[in-house]
């Protein structure tokens, strides 16, 4: 019986602290809105636009009135497959496993293996390109 009396006064200390706070009386407000701006036109006004079939989220600028998303103009854009298998196979070629091998591993196709380490070796050479300009 202690116990039952114990929370009911806690229970009835918290009510009554809720409603001396006056939280109940204001309305609720929604969390930060995170503008992202457009990385066609650097508007800095978007909107949400629903999500991908992957589940990453869209955007609509409403300046140049186009559609892009999170992965937009980075490795893992318009990828089928996600960053886990991307990172599996890129650490595997690293580490000099065969491209048959590494779609043996992570049960992709062979040519799904080849386009992703020939984009990530296309993306490397022009970060290297952009750096080697930027030094000049």
């Amino acid at each position: 019986m202690p116990v039952q009396l114990e929370m009911d006064t806690v229970a009835s200390n918290l009510i009554v602290s809720y409603r001396n706070s006056g939280f109940h009386n204001q309305k609720q407000t929604s969390f930060a809105k995170q503008t992202v701006p457009c990385p066609l036109c650097n508007h800095p006004h978007t909107r949400k636009h629903g999500k991908t079939s992957k589940g990453s989220q869209r955007y609509f600028c409403l300046s140049c009135r186009q559609t892009f998303s999170e992965t937009f103009n980075t490795f893992y854009y318009r990828r089928q497959v996600n960053q886990e298998d991307v990172q599996i196979v890129l650490q595997s070629y690293a580490d000099g496993i065969s491209l048959r091998g590494i779609s043996r591993i992570s049960g992709l196709a062979y040519n799904t293996v080849v386009k992703i380490v020939h984009a990530a070796n296309k993306k490397e050479r022009t970060i290297k390109a952009g750096e080697e300009e930027s030094q000049n």
